[in-house]
């Protein structure tokens, strides 16, 4: 008798679990998102790549739910050589009124320098 109470109350939790456990556990939460994104294409004679990309990222202390997103693409196409410099900064601001209950802040930076060298043109 002991062991079908046991084996009902084992099948009872396990047809519940699915139900209760995410009611029970905290969502996920960012505190803010700033995402930047580039792309810096060189087509030149040059062997050197002269590429840079700076990134800031300055998140408030109440950021909370915010969201920043910036893309920028450089292209140069030369005889010479191509320098490329980019610079950006992103500032996210949270609402100084209300407390801060989300995860931590979450920056993401993307840069994607492409080179190619030209032939060498026979004279």
């Amino acid at each position: 008798m002991k062991f079908k109470l046991l084996s009902l109350s084992l099948f009872s939790i396990s047809a519940v679990s699915p139900f209760l456990i995410p009611a029970l556990t905290p969502a996920a939460m960012a505190g803010c998102v700033a995402v930047d994104t580039s792309v810096q294409v060189a087509v030149d004679r040059s062997r050197e790549r002269s590429q840079t990309n700076e990134v800031s990222q300055n998140f408030d202390p109440n950021c909370q739910g915010g969201r920043v997103r910036s893309r920028a693409s450089q292209m140069c196409n030369s005889d010479g050589k191509c320098e490329q410099y980019r610079r950006s900064e992103q500032n996210v601001s949270g609402d100084s009124s209300t407390r801060r209950s989300g995860g931590p802040n979450i920056g993401v930076k993307v840069h994607v320098p492409v080179h190619v060298t030209k032939p060498s043109v026979a004279r």
